[in-house]
């Protein structure tokens, strides 16, 4: 899959990337197809890559300790996830995994971190999107509380 012909216009670097970055990236990125059930990445292990979901449906799961559904939500197309393990030098705290059969767009981190080497412009517009994931997940916390 192309991303500078990718349909996906949710997507962080379609909407966030000349053509020309794009075609940079897409050099960059790999694809992985993942069935209903698969993991992308399980809690405890060591982050390798940062994805985009490309189509299909995925859940990010954190269980209590015992074992049950602590806390999950769902990832689009579109949507970029695993980055904050990366960011952070952390192993996963939660697991992502496969709810509808899907296709991931991966960006190696080594990959990932010279983008934002050799793109200011990168950097500034990640900060933006951790920004307004910030916002978002506050709202999802405030009506689970119901402030």
């Amino acid at each position: 899959m192309n991303c500078l012909t990718c349909k996906n216009r949710n997507c962080f670097i379609q909407n966030n990337f000349s053509p020309k970055q794009i075609s940079k990236i897409n050099k960059l990125k790999k694809i992985g197809t993942y069935k209903k059930g698969e993991f992308i990445y399980k809690k405890g292990s060591t982050p390798k890559s940062v994805y985009i979901l490309l189509d299909g449906c995925l859940e990010i799961i954190k269980k209590d300790e015992n074992g049950g559904k602590k806390d999950f939500y769902f990832i689009e197309p579109g949507e970029m996830f695993g980055y904050r393990s990366i960011l952070s030098e952390e192993i996963h705290n939660t697991s992502a995994k496969v709810y509808q059969n899907s296709k991931v767009c991966m960006l190696d981190r080594e990959d990932f971190f010279e983008l934002f080497i050799s793109n200011k412009g990168m950097a500034e517009k990640f900060m933006k999107f951790l920004s307004d994931q910030l916002k978002i997940r506050q709202k999802r916390l405030d009506k689970k509380i119901k402030i």
